[in-house]
């Protein structure tokens, strides 16, 4: 099969996804918020295998175009050669161009480089909220424990609940709210807090916040981006409803409405159980059957994409192991 032809086509189909996938992802909802914690793993996984897919576009692309070099002499030649060796469909013929081979090398190491600046970026943000958040706190707070849960309560006049990473504050709940509701409400409120920190929901929504900030001009990206934290909160009143019974949390997430949060700069970094529109989905969520073609579609579309994103990369790696670009 021609080099150029299969890159033209797995190039074509990558787009696709990236166009067409935010619908799909949007159509599965019904399915996937019944497995929210499943959809969570599914979405991330389907973000890094396009990923990987459109680096390995970038290899067979280096593999496919013969150009000058840009790195001369015998290190040049031996860079060509093994990438010529490592291509999945060696028999291919190359096609002479003005771009240098290796420079399209350069594609998935500067994605690379701008998720990882990326990451960096979020988890610096984040560190930083979240101090700032607490010291807001300060004066205002007593650590203590109610129904089992350690808790930071808060004595101010609004009804609020949110948390933090545990290093830091933890569950914050007002003395407002803790009056306001009953013990089983108040359990439910507190079960869904304790699955955000016990679930780790705020290291994921940091990765997946850093891994998509520079590409949500792609439709696909920017939809795991906005699906990601709903399947989180969906996650944790799961837990909740197991642990309080979905009437206390219902009624729980009615009084509190949309709670505020006292530190505005530190949003993005709040989990927290308010959510009226969240009820519907506890006492009549939507038929998983109206979802199940477009996840299963997804489904498909990633296995597929991971075995051929697999096939392409792993003769390249490894030629790196072999020492081949030493």
């Amino acid at each position: 099969m021609n080099l150029i032809a299969a890159t033209a086509g797995l190039s074509a189909f990558v787009l696709l996804f990236a166009t067409a996938g935010g619908l799909l992802i949007r159509r599965s909802a019904p399915a996937l918020m019944r497995v929210p914690r499943a959809a969570v793993a599914i979405l991330g996984t389907a973000l890094a295998v396009w990923l990987l897919t459109v680096g390995a576009i970038a290899l067979l692309l280096a593999s496919g175009l013969s150009g000058p070099q840009l790195v001369p002499g015998r290190v040049g030649e031996v860079c060509q050669r093994c990438l010529d060796a490592a291509s999945p469909l060696p028999g291919s013929t190359s096609i002479d161009t003005a771009i240098p081979g290796i420079l399209l090398l350069m594609v998935p190491v500067v994605l690379l480089a701008a998720v990882i600046a990326s990451l960096i970026h979020t988890r610096w943000k984040t560190h930083l909220a979240a101090k700032h958040a607490c010291r807001s706190l300060r004066g205002l707070a007593q650590k203590t424990t109610l129904l089992g849960q350690p808790v930071t309560l808060v004595d101010v006049p609004e009804k609020m609940v949110f948390a933090l990473p545990r290093r830091r504050c933890g569950i914050a709940i007002s003395l407002a709210l803790v009056d306001e509701l009953t013990e089983e409400e108040l359990q439910a409120v507190l079960a869904h807090e304790a699955a955000h920190l016990g679930q780790r929901h705020h290291l994921i929504v940091g990765l997946i916040e850093g891994a998509t900030r520079p590409l949500l001009w792609v439709p696909l990206v920017r939809a795991v981006a906005d699906a990601v934290p709903h399947y989180l909160e969906m996650a944790a009143d799961n837990y909740a409803s197991k642990q309080a019974g979905t009437p206390a949390l219902a009624s729980a997430l009615l009084k509190l409405g949309e709670t505020p949060v006292m530190a505005p700069r530190a949003q993005h970094v709040v989990l927290h159980a308010a959510g009226i529109d969240r009820i519907r989905h506890l006492v009549s969520p939507p038929s998983a059957s109206r979802g199940l073609a477009p996840a299963s579609l997804i489904l498909l579309i990633v296995s597929g994409l991971l075995i051929v994103s697999a096939t392409i990369h792993l003769p390249y790696l490894q030629a790196v192991i072999a020492g081949c670009f030493r």
